[in-house]
C-alpha cells in the first residue's frame, strides 16, 4: 500500500498569500498613518478626490472601484481630522502654512490641524486676558454681563461676553469723497480666498455652494458695488479660488492677486470671508452668542479682522486693522468684534501693508443679516479709503 503524499507545495502557496495579505495591509496602515501625522503636524497631503453622492461630473453613476476609493477617502478624512473642534474654516482659523524651499515664495495651505491657539488682541493693547466683544460702557447703557468661560484645543483665551438690553443707532458720516484723486493712486482688489463659503440654512452643502446669491462672493458684489457708486474705483476678483481643490486656496488668490499688484500705486487688498464653527463645537456655542448686533433696529452679522503674525510686514498690516477697527466702533459700535491674531499664518498679507482679511458673519448668519451688514462695512470702508488718501 502506497502512502500517500502530502500536497507541500499548496501549503506553501497559502502560507505565502497569506504573508502577502498582511505586508500589505501593514504598508497600507502605516500609509494612512503617515499621512494622518504629516496632516496633523501642518505639511500639505494630498489625496484623490472624494465623491459623497455617488456620481461622477458628468451624473453618472460611478463604478464599484470609484465608489471603493470613495469611501477610502472619507476614512482618510475622518482620520485627518480627528480632535479638531473648532471653525470650519475658522477660517479662516484653522490654516496653516509652509515655505516653498525652491523659489523663495511662501504658500499656504488650509490645514486644520494648527496646534497653536489663537490670540484674540484688542485693538488697543496686546496683552488683554479676556476679550470683550461688546463695551457698553461708552454709551451710558446699563448692562446685563454674561461670562462665557471656554478653553479647549482651538481656543485657550477665555471669552468675556456682554449683552445689552438694547440696540445702538448708528449712521454713516458725511462723506466728500475726492474720487478722482482716489483714483489716481489707490489699487483697490476685493477678492475671496474661499469664495464658496455660504450663509444659514445652507448647510445641508456644509455651508459651501457656487451660487453668489447664497455665498460670500456675492457679499463681495454688495461691497464693491457700494464702493463703486461712491466713484471708487477697484477689481472685484469672483473666481473659485476654493473650487475645486480647498488646499490650494491662498496659493491660487495669491497667484490671482499678485497679478493686479501696482507698482506705483497704494494697493489696498480686501479678502472678504465669512466665519464658521464646527456643529456642537464649544466655539460655535461662543459663536451663536456673538453672531449678530442690532444696528439701526435692525439684525446685522458681527464681522472680524484677522491677521497673520508670520508677515514681515505684520506691524504694518495690524495697523491697518487697528484704523478700520476703529473707524468701525464709531460709525457701528458692535458691528466688528475684537481683532483676531493668529501665530504662524500669513494669509497673503505680505502682498501690501493694507491688507485686510474681513469675515462679514459666519455661518450661523442668515444672507439677509450678511447682506445688511456688508453695506454697512461698505460705510466703512469709504471712511477708511478717505483717511487714508489725505
Amino acid at each position: 500500500m502506497k502512502r500517500r503524499r502530502r500536497n507541500k507545495g499548496g501549503t506553501k502557496f497559502y502560507m505565502m498569500m497569506s504573508v502577502l495579505c498582511l505586508a500589505i495591509l501593514f504598508v497600507g496602515y502605516s500609509y494612512v498613518y503617515n499621512m494622518s501625522e504629516k496632516r496633523k503636524e501642518g505639511q500639505e497631503v494630498t489625496t484623490i478626490s472624494i465623491n459623497y453622492n455617488g456620481e461622477d461630473e458628468n451624473g453618472e453613476q460611478l463604478s464599484a472601484l470609484d465608489k471603493m476609493m470613495s469611501y477610502f477617502n472619507i476614512f482618510l478624512e475622518k482620520t485627518f481630522n480627528e480632535n479638531t473642534e473648532g471653525s470650519d474654516d475658522s477660517e479662516e482659523k484653522q490654516e496653516t502654512d509652509e515655505t516653498s524651499s525652491q523659489d523663495g515664495k511662501i504658500v499656504e495651505t488650509n490645514d486644520d490641524k494648527e496646534k497653536e491657539v489663537f490670540k484674540t488682541i484688542d485693538s488697543k493693547t496686546k496683552n488683554e486676558k479676556s476679550l470683550e466683544i461688546y463695551d457698553e460702557s461708552k454709551e451710558n447703557i446699563e448692562d446685563v454681563e454674561k461670562t462665557v468661560y471656554l478653553a479647549n484645543n482651538r481656543k485657550e483665551d477665555f471669552f468675556k461676553i456682554v449683552e445689552s438690553k438694547t440696540s445702538r443707532s448708528s449712521g454713516p458720516r458725511d462723506l466728500f469723497l475726492d474720487a478722482a484723486s482716489i483714483n489716481e493712486n489707490l489699487n483697490l482688489i476685493i477678492y475671496h480666498t474661499h469664495g464658496t463659503e455660504s450663509y444659514y440654512p445652507d448647510e445641508g452643502s456644509n455651508y459651501r455652494s457656487l451660487d453668489e446669491g447664497k455665498n460670500v462672493t456675492g457679499i463681495g458684489n454688495i461691497v464693491a458695488s457700494n464702493l463703486e457708486g461712491n466713484g471708487i474705483n477697484l477689481t472685484h476678483l469672483q473666481e473659485y479660488n476654493d473650487y475645486p481643490d480647498y488646499n490650494s486656496s491662498y496659493a491660487n488668490s495669491n497667484y490671482a492677486v499678485s497679478q493686479i499688484l501696482s507698482n506705483s500705486k497704494k494697493n489696498l487688498l480686501i479678502d472678504i470671508h465669512r466665519d464658521g464653527a464646527e456643529e456642537n463645537s464649544e466655539y460655535e456655542a461662543v459663536l451663536s452668542q456673538v453672531k449678530t448686533t442690532y444696528i439701526n433696529d435692525r439684525a446685522a452679522a458681527t464681522c472680524t479682522l484677522v491677521v497673520g503674525d508670520k508677515n514681515g510686514n505684520y506691524e504694518q498690516v495690524k495697523q491697518t486693522a487697528d484704523k478700520l477697527y476703529a473707524i468701525a466702533e464709531e460709525m457701528y459700535p458692535g458691528l466688528f468684534r475684537k481683532i483676531i491674531v493668529r501665530p504662524g499664518a500669513y494669509f497673503n498679507q505680505y502682498l501690501s501693508n493694507q491688507s485686510m482679511l474681513i469675515e462679514i458673519g459666519s455661518s450661523l448668519n442668515t444672507l439677509d443679516e450678511a447682506q445688511y451688514s456688508a453695506d454697512l462695512v461698505s460705510q466703512v470702508l469709504l471712511e477708511y479709503i478717505d483717511e487714508i488718501s489725505k
